[in-house]
């Protein structure tokens, strides 16, 4: 991996509100870590700063705040840990303002996780006359490709590095070295014991990568996945990587033909959480064992939406995906066969364009309804016919009764029986008259 450590002063420098805050630390002893020294000699976008002091630094971060009128609050009041939020082309630039782990700089990079983070920066004086501090010779595992360890109790410190290793792995595009993987091996149970919270998000971050697959592979390696997902992780990780690869080829094929689904696949459902990741977390669990997306987001403390969501798509059998080639062609008809299963339009739409059989015939038909889908967004169309006009014009009493008619009517429009106001009224005439 080329490392262009010479150009990390202008790199960083073009970063928004740098100078100001280099103006603000020209004082002080401040140190920028980690993750944005290491992706801005790597030549990755930088969207976030980690800043430490061996002081206070909240005065600092509060009037740094302020001149760019951000949003600043505490992310470990105790600890003396905040952030600052600010928006910046649609996007959310954070700037994190911390004490030093240790009583000195040094020790605090020898208490970090990877030496590939391990790297601090000065902020006072001259920038590009500063001198990277490196202890673990972060630079040469970047430069050889390797992502190694600062310690042997990096893991037992805090097993969520485990997951944060794999995912550093995966997007970077390391090979773990040899003694940091048996450590990780050692340490995996301790995985257990981590807030569900944390884990997901590290997940999450693997699955959305474009090499999301190398991602699953560390993850069995490692005895992650086993451990998170169980003991047919490593029974099924080929139907796995089979299952991701095939489920990105079809979506890719209909944003070739469909551009706007690249956005459907890229809405959130919940933070850190998109549609896409969302479907390919449901189908890889679901090649484990079939309930297990139900169970798994549960105890992930998934959003309300996200679960309902999850239990809809694994509750997709066979015989619902067969209806597809019997629903109408037409908007309020996917709608409301969408409704019957409790399931997002889109997100229904792109569990089609995987699930059905017959990818170029599936595509065409997908493609009709993209539309459709686009003009929906995630709502119910209104029902064609009120309650009011049930009761004067065929005596139907509210609850049971009305929401019978209604639910029929629905299933009418889903076959295409009935399309208009008219129709559902004639419909709805015809059937209880012949009933009486």
């Amino acid at each position: 991996m080329q490392v262009a450590i010479d150009k990390l002063p202008d790199t960083l420098q073009c970063f928004p509100h740098f100078d100001l805050l280099l103006a603000l630390c020209s004082t002080k002893d401040a140190y920028l870590v980690g993750g944005a020294i290491r992706d801005a000699v790597i030549g990755r976008p930088v969207t976030d700063l980690d800043l430490i002091f061996p002081d206070d630094p909240t005065a600092l971060a509060k009037e740094f705040a302020r001149q760019i009128e951000g949003c600043w609050f505490w992310l470990d009041q105790d600890r003396l840990q905040s952030r600052v939020v600010v928006s910046q082309d649609d996007e959310g630039l954070n700037f994190d303002f911390a004490l030093f782990r240790a009583p000195d700089l040094e020790r605090d990079l020898l208490d970090r996780d990877f030496t590939i983070n391990a790297l601090a920066l000065p902020l006072s004086g001259d920038l590009s006359a500063s001198s990277l501090v490196d202890p673990c010779c972060g630079l040469n595992d970047l430069q050889q490709g390797s992502l190694r360890m600062v310690g042997k109790d990096s893991f037992t410190n805090d097993p969520l590095r485990i997951i944060k290793g794999v995912r550093h792995a995966t997007t970077l595009g390391l090979m773990v070295d040899v003694g940091t993987l048996q450590a990780m091996q050692s340490e995996v149970t301790g995985l257990d014991h981590i807030a569900p919270e944390r884990v997901r998000q590290e997940v999450w971050k693997i699955l959305a990568d474009e090499q999301a697959v190398l991602g699953l592979r560390l993850l069995h390696e490692c005895g992650a996945g086993g451990q998170l997902f169980g003991e047919g992780f490593a029974s099924t990780i080929m139907t796995l990587t089979g299952c991701l690869e095939a489920c990105r080829a079809s979506w890719q094929q209909l944003v070739d033909d469909e551009p706007i689904v690249s956005e459907w696949l890229g809405q959130e459902v919940e933070q850190g959480l998109s549609n896409e990741t969302l479907l390919l977390w449901t189908f890889l669990l679901m090649s484990i064992e079939q309930e297990l997306p139900v169970s798994l987001a549960k105890k992930w403390l998934l959003s309300r939406k996200a679960r309902a969501n999850i239990s809809a798509i694994v509750a997709l059998d066979e015989d619902a995906l067969n209806e597809f080639s019997t629903i109408a062609r037409s908007e309020r008809a996917y709608a409301w066969w969408a409704a019957r299963y409790r399931i997002a339009p889109k997100l229904l739409l792109l569990v089609l364009t995987v699930e059905l059989p017959d990818l170029k015939q599936t595509l065409a038909e997908v493609q009709v309804l993209v539309p459709f889908v686009g003009r929906l967004g995630d709502r119910r169309p209104a029902d064609l016919v009120n309650g009011h006009w049930l009761h004067n014009e065929l005596s139907l009493g509210a609850g049971p009764e009305m929401s019978n008619a209604l639910e029929m009517l629905r299933n009418a429009e889903i076959s295409g029986e009935v399309s208009s106001e008219t129709e559902a009224k004639d419909f709805l005439c015809r059937h209880y008259h012949n009933k009486d």
